[in-house]
């Protein structure tokens, strides 16, 4: 396992996650105005920090959600150059992410209440519009698409506070035709698997297999190989989370086979927004319910 040694204007404490390209630790700021907060720095591994390809990647990461102020998105703070490559520190979520809550309901053989799904696909929509119709300084449309959205780039804190994270293989609209797939195969659009050009679709369509997931509990495109799934998501064809959870609402069934359609879809994330309101108990919507709803799962552990 690789430590970077010294970032400037920060303490590392220690590795909270490793993945194919990178490295996030869990540090604190040094220098004002951040002095004392705790941040999660990010790191290219010092093999992939040799590929400058991957340099220039980062660093768009880092410009372009740096550009993202959102109470549903985590904050970038700052970018720069380390002894062992690239970094960027962001806001750090103290809590879970939404596939280690998942994982537990499963172990547990218990369903998140549908009042908590919806909010979260609420929130998650309005996040999503926010960075679809991001500005750059000059005021032209930066036109980001995610790419990603999946439940191991959500977080909820101790606090109940939703925030999506990892712009990593953020692409703009328009990109995507014969590049490589990045993401994870089960919320990908059929156009990515097509190697198609990405749109706010494209996100749609994983908040929609997102969704789908937290009411049921199970995926929405099953099977145990990749090659299994991506047939799933060509096949075009859909089933209602209800088909496993009878009491989920007929409005939430369709919202969801909306966003999933393969010809119909629903085109913008602040539409699937608008859908979503009013259909959950703004009692389970607040903070405070998350929180607890989460503490609930882990107990002690936090």
């Amino acid at each position: 396992m690789s430590a970077p040694r010294r970032i400037p204007g920060y303490e590392v404490e220690g590795l909270l996650g490793r993945g194919g390209m990178a490295e996030v630790f869990k540090g604190r700021a040094l220098n004002p105005p951040r002095a004392g907060w705790p941040v999660a720095l990010k790191m290219l591994l010092p093999e992939v920090a040799r590929d400058p390809e991957q340099v220039r990647l980062f660093g768009r990461e880092a410009m372009t959600t740096s550009r993202l102020r959102h109470p549903h998105i985590v904050e970038i703070y700052d970018a720069g150059m380390a002894e062992d490559g690239p970094y960027i520190a962001m806001e750090y979520v103290d809590g879970r992410n939404l596939r280690q809550i998942l994982s537990r309901c499963a172990a547990r053989k218990i369903q998140l209440p549908v009042d908590f799904a919806a909010y979260l696909a609420h929130v998650l929509a309005q996040a999503l519009d926010h960075a679809h119709r991001a500005r750059d300084f000059r005021g032209q449309p930066l036109g980001i698409v995610h790419c990603d959205v999946s439940p191991q780039n959500v977080f909820i804190s101790r606090l109940g506070e939703v925030k999506l994270g990892d712009f990593g293989v953020a692409r703009a609209v328009g990109e995507g035709k014969g590049q490589a797939v990045f993401g994870k195969v089960r919320y990908l659009a059929p156009e990515q698997l097509r190697g198609e050009p990405v749109s706010p679709m494209t996100d749609v369509f994983a908040l929609g297999a997102l969704f789908y997931e937290l009411l049921a509990n199970q995926p929405a495109f099953p099977g145990d190989d990749p090659a299994t799934v991506v047939r799933s998501i060509l096949s075009g064809q859909r089933r209602a989370p209800s088909s496993l959870r009878p009491e989920v609402p007929f409005e939430l069934d369709e919202l969801v086979l909306r966003a999933l359609g393969p010809h119909d879809r629903i085109t913008a994330a602040g539409e699937f927004a608008s859908l979503l309101e009013g259909r959950y108990d703004p009692n389970v919507g607040t903070e405070l319910a998350i929180a607890a709803v989460v503490r609930g799962l882990f107990g002690a552990e936090g």
